[in-house]
């Protein structure tokens, strides 16, 4: 063979390798809004809530522009080596036109600006549905794993956080526990059932619903409105709190002060000291991230051990 045609065969050889290698990066990725085709793994990555950054941060993927404000304090260094895309409810949508980003990953807040975002960059949405939070957590999870070739790592963590969870419902059912899952805003005080945001507590982790045979909730936006008259009556054997002022950055503390009353003080949980303050990074900000997810399952075995 001819010096010419072994430089012209390496030629195509290494053309089509590298073609070959494209076509194997090819990724569909269907998410609660579509669908979107990327032909190679995205580089430049703006991410606008902290569950999919918290996600990113256990996959090694490093975003190049991160909300800033309310970042959980393993998620802090981003504020340093990102642009600030805003805040985790409205995308300051010049900031992260001039990211020039490859992907965007959008949260449950930014469903209702979905399309103007995508009309910067293909934007999947990461989605957390009320009710559904681990089947949704682990599709999420597979996404990214799928988008950024991180499928390996994205099962080594819902293996192992399955049987965490498995672990914790095991417990629980064995105990026979009630539990009501409340949230302070300021000074109401809201319950979150079966079919709500926070419904992991019994769907996932086997916890009875307690509920007041006297006292009537109101229907409210965040959750059902309820009295600590209701706490009382429905006298549970686990309470766990969400202090929303905190996860938001207003106050600190105010839930501990609430909770310590007469009503709540007679209840079997706080006779048995069963009243677990939970993180309020992790349920509420940085709900459906990995790191987040362990945090809520050590919150719940606060409960259990």
């Amino acid at each position: 063979m001819s010096l010419l045609l072994r430089c012209y065969r390496q030629t195509w050889v290494a053309i089509l390798s590298l073609l070959l290698a494209g076509q194997a990066s090819a990724v569909t990725i269907e998410h609660e809004k579509g669908s979107h085709e990327f032909k190679t793994t995205p580089k430049r990555v703006v991410v606008l809530g902290m569950g999919s950054l918290d996600v990113l941060d256990r996959l090694g993927i490093k975003p190049v522009g991160t909300p800033h404000s309310l970042l959980p304090e393993h998620l802090k260094k981003y504020a340093k080596t990102t642009l600030n895309t805003g805040n985790v409810s409205e995308p300051d949508f010049e900031a992260v036109f001039s990211m020039k980003p490859d992907v965007i990953i959008a949260e449950n807040r930014m469903l209702p600006l979905y399309d103007e975002l995508d009309e910067i960059a293909p934007t999947v949405m990461f989605y957390i549905q009320g009710g559904n939070y681990w089947e949704d957590a682990k599709k999420n999870w597979r996404m990214m794993g799928a988008l950024f070739d991180k499928q390996v790592t994205a099962e080594e963590v819902i293996s192992g956080m399955e049987q965490q969870l498995k672990t914790a419902r095991g417990k629980a059912q064995k105990a026979h526990l009630s539990a009501l899952m409340l949230m302070n805003n300021g000074n109401n005080l809201a319950m979150f059932n079966k079919g709500s945001r926070f419904s992991i507590i019994f769907d996932e982790f086997g916890f009875n619903e307690s509920s007041s045979q006297k006292v009537a909730p109101v229907t409210g936006s965040h959750g059902n409105l309820i009295s600590f008259e209701y706490v009382a009556d429905a006298n549970p054997d686990v309470i766990f709190v969400l202090d929303r002022e905190q996860a938001i950055g207003k106050s600190a503390g105010k839930a501990q002060v609430m909770f310590d009353n007469p009503l709540v003080n007679k209840t079997q949980a706080a006779k048995n000291q069963k009243m677990v303050f939970v993180d309020p990074n992790s349920w509420y900000i940085a709900m459906g991230g990995m790191t987040a997810t362990e945090t809520m399952i050590n919150d719940i075995n606060q409960a259990l051990n």
